[in-house]
């Protein structure tokens, strides 16, 4: 049952992570102070930072021009090192970033849940 414990929480610990990591390049993107990009969150808080996100991020995308996607963001990542990416590059990064550790997620969850969520982007799209 620890191990079950253990999974769950990683899980837990991952989404997390993916919901506050697209906080801190929406900061960096608006030029607003960051959050830590690891920090235990309940499902619950994780579920509303999820909501909260949604609606920040599609907000930030509608308002975006061929030329604003161009615009260099000067950033210091969680290392201490200064990089310059375009908005572009991390939107781009936002996405493969949230692919890669719901990949994770997923391969914690095979075999202990009845019916795996579909997470690829074009059911998602056909949904919505």
């Amino acid at each position: 049952m620890a191990q079950q414990t253990e999974q769950d929480e990683k899980c837990l610990e991952l989404m997390a992570h993916i919901l506050l990591a697209e906080l801190v390049w929406y900061s960096r993107i608006e030029s607003k102070p960051e959050l830590p990009v690891w920090a235990k969150k309940t499902l619950n808080e994780c579920k509303e930072m999820s909501t909260a996100n949604n609606m920040l991020l599609a907000g930030l995308v509608a308002k975006q021009t061929e030329e604003s996607l161009n615009r260099t963001v000067d950033y210091t990542n969680t290392k201490g090192n200064k990089y310059t990416n375009t908005v572009g590059q991390i939107l781009t990064h936002l996405v493969n970033h949230s692919t890669y550790h719901r990949g994770q997620i997923i391969e914690k969850l095979k075999g202990k849940i009845p019916v795996m969520p579909i997470t690829d982007m074009i059911a998602f799209m056909r949904e919505n």
